[in-house]
């Protein structure tokens, strides 16, 4: 890895990179560190001190756990555009997750020096975070509400609208296998949910590539009737 100017297409799409001063930007394209991540790939581990906060320039992010038996939790995902990982730099703490490439991506790397300095001196880049950290939480209890209240296919018809990115025909290049950790199930039980949401006109499916047909009915799914899982049965 080396410092490089970092891609327009990037910084264009970042809304706190506008708010900065002119000294602050300069700051950040000449500490900024480009990274490509091929599939598979760790772009930061537990157990290390978070020294960078992670963008994704293009591709695929996952945030997730391996236990000691080798089974794997997903616990949140960074998709292109977006920024991720501050929170183990605010708390100054080792990572406590895997950030893995799940596709081949292009990441971008603030320094921690750097996103100190602006932590400390941009009130606009507080604000960022501050709705970063919100939006995240909320992500994060859609899935585990889906994952305690919602029968199978509702869970991954919840788990696909958060992933997409609000538009019909987007396209999800996602191994089943990473979306069945994400929701909580089966590789098994997702493929069955998956054909079940091609039946309903809400998704197609072309290899590991599955695309939005209908975002709006896809995001309502788990509100139909028959949705809300019943009191002891298992998924």
């Amino acid at each position: 890895m080396k410092p490089a100017t970092p891609p327009a297409s990037l910084l264009d799409r970042t809304a706190w990179f506008a708010t900065l001063e002119p000294a602050q930007r300069a700051l950040v394209r000449a500490t900024l560190v480009e990274k490509d991540a091929a599939i598979g790939e760790c772009v930061a581990r537990v157990g290390e001190a978070a020294a960078h906060w992670i963008g994704v320039d293009s591709g695929f992010l996952q945030m997730s756990v391996t236990a000691a038996d080798g089974s794997e939790t997903t616990l949140h995902f960074l998709r292109e555009g977006e920024w991720g990982g501050e929170g183990s730099m605010l708390k100054r703490e080792q990572r406590r997750y895997d950030v893995i490439a799940v596709r081949a991506s292009r990441v971008c790397l603030l320094p921690a020096p750097t996103f100190e300095l602006l932590l400390a001196q941009s009130v606009p880049f507080n604000n960022f975070l501050l709705n970063n950290l919100n939006q995240r939480m909320g992500t994060v209890t859609a899935l585990l509400e889906a994952s305690r209240m919602l029968a199978p296919d509702m869970r991954v018809a919840r788990c696909l609208s958060l992933l997409a990115q609000g538009d019909d025909g987007d396209a999800l290049a996602l191994p089943q296998h990473q979306l069945a950790n994400l929701c909580g199930l089966s590789r098994q039980r997702t493929n069955m949910a998956l054909r079940a949401l091609r039946a309903d006109g809400l998704v197609q499916l072309d290899g590991p590539r599955i695309r939005i047909v209908d975002f709006a009915g896809l995001a309502s799914h788990g509100a139909k009737a028959g949705g809300r899982r019943k009191s002891g049965r298992a998924a």
